[in-house]
């Protein structure tokens, strides 16, 4: 019997398999991202090194680079990761919906700065690099970290001028300095915790002073 006539190449048959696993990349990167935050910390930026990274993740180093070109370009996305986390501790205090009342605002301020406390508490070493260690490796990423500063201040910012509106924070209030003001309040208490000395006391009456300082010093006439 005469075989049939195929013209042109043949097309290979497909080959069987489970098909690619939807978000496996994405989740892979997060999984580095993680790892790396993880190794970055406890060894330190410049002691650490991508086969760290690898191990650390389960993984081979061929692995690491196929999503990240180098050890730098992993930090970057360690500091977004890491600061994405720092400003979602200052969403959730703040809750989504802004104060209606002095009483509300102060509820809220409170809530960020426990936040921001469990946070550092939780992970100490983690925000001893974004805020501390990265800073001294290039001009770039201080100048990122900067960047960061003027985030928080804007968001902060924002948050006054409603205030000021709803008439519960002064009037005329520059609300941009003041924001600038309460973040470099914030500092003394990142400092505390970092040094492992905010006892469940220091730390409750720092948050009180924390408080009382921005609340008083901006509210309205009553």
């Amino acid at each position: 019997m005469e075989s049939p006539h195929v013209s042109g190449t043949a097309k290979p048959k497909a080959r069987r398999g489970r098909p690619p696993e939807q978000g496996l990349a994405e989740r892979r990167r997060r999984q580095l991202v993680e790892s790396a935050c993880a190794v970055f910390a406890s060894r330190g930026y410049e002691a650490a090194s991508i086969s760290d990274v690898a191990k650390h993740a389960g993984v081979g180093q061929g692995t690491v680079y196929r999503y990240f070109d180098s050890k730098r370009t992993l930090l970057d996305h360690v500091l977004d990761h890491s600061v994405e986390r720092m400003l979602d501790a200052v969403r959730t205090g703040a809750t989504r919906e802004r104060p209606h009342s002095l009483e509300e605002f102060t509820a809220q301020v409170r809530s960020i700065a426990e936040r921001l406390f469990e946070l550092i508490e939780a992970e100490p070493d983690l925000i001893k690099l974004v805020v501390v260690e990265a800073t001294a490796i290039d001009d770039e990423l201080k100048a990122r970290l900067v960047g960061l500063e003027n985030t928080l201040t804007m968001m902060m910012a924002s948050y006054l001028d409603h205030g000021v509106r709803e008439g519960w924070l002064r009037k005329g209030l520059d609300s941009r300095w003041a924001a600038h003001a309460m973040n470099s309040l914030l500092v003394p208490g990142f400092l505390l915790a970092l040094r492992g000395e905010a006892t469940p006391d220091r730390r409750a009456r720092y948050v009180d002073a924390l408080v009382s300082f921005i609340v008083f010093g901006m509210r309205g006439p009553r």
